[in-house]
């Protein structure tokens, strides 16, 4: 399992742009598993679809 510090920078580096300062303002209240669907991209983006 990687550890929160691990998830949250690579969600960081993973996020679209258009998302990129909206996760940067929640991201220590956005959950874990949230952070892992960035990470692997499962969920697209509603603004640009990536």
């Amino acid at each position: 399992m990687i550890d929160r510090e691990e998830l949250e920078t690579k969600a960081m580096e993973e996020v679209c742009a258009c998302r990129h300062y909206d996760l940067a303002d929640t991201l220590q209240e956005t959950p874990d598993e949230d952070l892992l669907s960035l990470i692997n991209h499962t969920n697209k983006c509603e603004i640009c679809g990536n």
